[in-house]
């Protein structure tokens, strides 16, 4: 189960790679611009979380996407440790002239997959995620 989920997580993520490269970020960026024009203002520690990513990694892309002219950090006011971060107009602009490439791909990847099929694969793959969750927690529990 863990190769075919590995296998099929590559493969997609390659697949929407050469598309998204092809007007000029990486998937990465794709999904930094996504999730960054949800919200007015979201913390750098915040947009690693989403991202599933580590905010060491989150820095980088944040120093390139920011000499891009694409987002601009903010010190939080209350809390100077804080970086808050929000898209330029540049950024925003860019971010809707993205999207729809995100749109396009998820539809390519349904296609032939009824809604049916969609919420039980995604159930599935919770529950499995939830398990493996649940085994950590135990073994740190033996552990001790």
């Amino acid at each position: 189960m863990g190769y075919i989920a590995d296998n099929s997580s590559k493969i997609i993520c390659d697949a929407f790679s050469e598309r998204v490269m092809k007007l000029g970020v990486t998937r990465v960026q794709w999904i930094a611009l996504y999730y960054l024009g949800r919200e007015e203002s979201i913390s750098q520690k915040e947009l690693a979380e989403r991202m599933n990513v580590k905010e060491s990694s989150i820095a980088r892309l944040l120093d390139r996407m920011e000499r891009d002219g694409l987002v601009e950090r903010i010190k939080n006011e209350s809390d100077k440790r804080i970086t808050n971060l929000r898209l330029t107009d540049r950024g925003k602009e860019y971010r809707i002239k993205l999207l729809p490439e995100g749109e396009k791909f998820e539809q390519l990847l349904y296609k032939g997959i009824s809604d049916e099929e969609m919420q039980v694969f995604t159930t599935v793959l919770s529950k499995m995620i939830n398990n493996i969750k649940e085994i950590d927690e135990e073994e740190c529990i033996h552990e001790l």
